[in-house]
């Protein structure tokens, strides 16, 4: 039986959707409204919108629409989406734990899929990040070069580690964990991966459930894909080394070899990555080769400097403290 003050004490099962957003406010509203609406018989829904040093109506506009609005440190200049989750976390009275980044839509029974693979047994439940229409073009390569593992068009099952822009954890599985890691580099990044990795060595399966679908609007602009792809790249060795938290994470025991054929490396991880979205059916990236390229030197040159820096610091863990004392 139910003990008082739980959240499913009143015959209804609580989400908690966290939003960690920063100068949203044109299509916040709409978001959080959108989730509110995936609430049905039985399950109830609270928004938590972290707001991270927004200088514009993103609050306001959140708070109009539903969402419980807090900031993050005010004054301290805003840009550190892993504290913001943590924070969130930390205020929401739900389980399980839905993060949602501010740039998703989540499509109809988004909700209901992710509380239905949890119920299945899994701690960890992933969703897709599919793309929307009517996305400039240097947008839809952005989508390409980030999101070739995590589409609707991808077999479900076990998955080492999944992005945290549509992700679903357990509420007691996750306090178990450190949380995402807030210390930069791997903050904006790769910060999912080291609690990620604490809860499959404690036996916990992380699921990828394709049809828990949202839409993710990438940012247009060439120079935008070049400089997402450069920090993704800068902190994937110190986050992805230590955690093991990876696809062929065997690769990242030997992070000297690496950073020697990061380059070279570059034309085969484009060849990988159209070959993904072919494999799926989807052509566009196939016309867009040369600039999904220049992302992947991009991710390389990151690789480079980011592994470099990380050796030279004797190869140490990013320092993550524990978030849920």
């Amino acid at each position: 039986m139910p003990a008082a003050g739980d959240p499913q004490a009143s015959g209804s099962r609580l989400v908690s959707v966290i939003i960690p957003a920063r100068n949203e406010a044109r299509s916040i509203g709409g978001l959080v409204r959108s989730v509110l609406a995936q609430a049905a018989d039985g399950v109830r829904i609270e928004v938590i919108l972290m707001d991270d040093g927004s200088t514009d109506g993103t609050a306001d506009a959140a708070a109009a629409a539903g969402a419980h609005v807090h900031r993050l440190e005010p004054g301290g200049g805003g840009g550190n989406p892993a504290a913001a989750r943590n924070r969130g976390a930390q205020l929401a009275t739900g389980d399980p734990l839905v993060f949602l980044d501010a740039d998703c839509m989540p499509a109809p029974a988004w909700v209901a899929r992710l509380l239905a693979a949890h119920d299945a047994g899994a701690k960890v439940v992933g969703g897709s990040l599919d793309l929307p229409a009517d996305l400039p073009a240097m947008a839809r390569c952005d989508y390409y070069c980030g999101w070739y593992h995590v589409h609707s068009r991808r077999a479900g099952g076990e998955v080492p580690n999944h992005p945290p822009g549509n992700l679903s954890v357990g509420r007691e599985a996750f306090g178990r964990t450190r949380g995402f890691t807030e210390e930069q580099p791997v903050a904006y990044a790769h910060e999912e991966l080291a609690w990620q990795a604490e809860v499959r060595r404690t036996g916990g399966h992380i699921v990828f459930e394709p049809r828990a679908i949202v839409f993710h609007y990438n940012r247009p602009g060439f120079g935008n894909l070049l400089r997402r792809n450069y920090r993704w790249g800068y902190s994937a060795i110190e986050s992805k080394a230590p955690t093991g938290a990876a696809r062929q994470a065997w690769i990242y025991h030997h992070p000297g070899l690496l950073v020697a054929g990061s380059l070279p490396l570059a034309l085969g991880s484009t060849a990988y990555i159209v070959g993904c979205w072919l494999r799926a059916g989807i052509l566009e990236p196939l016309l867009m080769l040369p600039a999904i390229l220049a992302a992947r030197l991009a991710y390389s040159a990151g690789l480079i400097a980011g592994g470099l820096r990380w050796m030279r610091q004797g190869e140490a863990a990013p320092a993550v403290r524990p978030r849920w004392e």
